[in-house]
């Protein structure tokens, strides 16, 4: 063997000799980059038994349109964001808040009257049932008078007149003491009289109680009876108020129906401003034809 090359063994000098005659040979494991190719994977309980690939030409799928017109959404890029007016978010919110864009274009200022308890008809029907609500308005009544006004006192009756029936008249009547702080909350929150937005704090409305915690998730119950879901478009403008949104106007006292109707003002104004610039900066073609309804 001293002096001999590998290609003297007449088995690879042989197999020298096909790959000459052959040079394509050694490609033919690799299929061309731009050759497309289809996979296949079969699971049995979910462990992969097979794997096999297969040109496209040669498979079932060529022709399918599926096979150019898969959307791969990990690369798709983001789709531009729709340039909003600053005070469309404003104005979104206002209308949550009173319920719907002709309550906010009626809204006016005009104080709640002082108005008494209105018991629903079942509850008069049931004796029972009518002395929760009673004692649920007395406690009512005198948060309203340690703390807030006669306008909130008649927002106070008029949401448990709305929601003391599912509170107060199941098949186990809830406390009309958390009752009472539940609506106190809800209504309190959306006139901005409690914290944050407010002066009073929950700590203040226990020892009114005597409640050792305050039932804060009894409030957000009641403020889910009163309101309307908010839609997912719709967030408080951090500049605004931390107000409870319950989409009523009947809950809202005159100065936070006041408040609420500077805001819209001022959104309209804005509005109206910008529309002004907007024009100012258009072709005079362009004007003329804006102006065509």
């Amino acid at each position: 063997m001293g002096g001999s090359s590998w290609a003297d063994d007449p088995w690879v000098g042989e197999r020298y000799a096909e790959f000459a005659l052959q040079p394509d040979h050694w490609s033919t494991g690799y299929r061309s980059p731009r050759e497309r190719t289809v996979s296949y994977v079969v699971l049995v309980d979910g462990r992969v038994v097979d794997t096999w690939d297969e040109p496209l030409t040669e498979s079932p799928w060529l022709g399918d349109p599926r096979v150019d017109k898969v959307e791969r959404l990990w690369r798709r890029e983001p789709p531009p964001t729709r340039e909003v007016a600053p005070w469309r978010a404003t104005v979104d919110w206002l209308e949550h808040l009173v319920g719907g864009p002709e309550a906010l274009d009626q809204l006016t200022a005009e104080p709640l009257p002082d108005e008494e308890l209105a018991l629903p008809a079942d509850a008069v029907r049931d004796g029972d049932l009518a002395a929760r609500f009673r004692r649920t308005g007395d406690v009512l009544d005198v948060l309203a008078g340690a703390y807030f006004d006669p306008e909130l006192r008649t927002a106070f009756r008029r949401a448990l007149a709305a929601v003391g029936m599912e509170l107060l008249g199941g098949q186990v009547p809830e406390d009309p003491v958390q009752v009472a702080a539940g609506v106190c909350w809800a209504v309190g929150r959306a006139n901005g009289a409690l914290a944050p937005a407010g002066r009073v704090t929950q700590k203040a409305l226990c020892a009114q109680l005597g409640l050792a915690t305050f039932p804060a998730a009894k409030g957000r119950n009641v403020a889910r009876l009163l309101g309307t879901p908010q839609p997912p478009w719709v967030s408080r403008p951090r500049t605004l108020p931390d107000l409870e949104p319950l989409s009523r106007t009947d809950l809202l006292t005159s100065r936070t129906r006041r408040e609420t109707i500077a805001l819209r003002d001022a959104t309209i104004a804005a509005e109206a401003r910008a529309t002004t610039r907007g024009q100012a900066q258009m072709p005079e073609e362009l004007i003329d034809e804006a102006d065509v309804p």
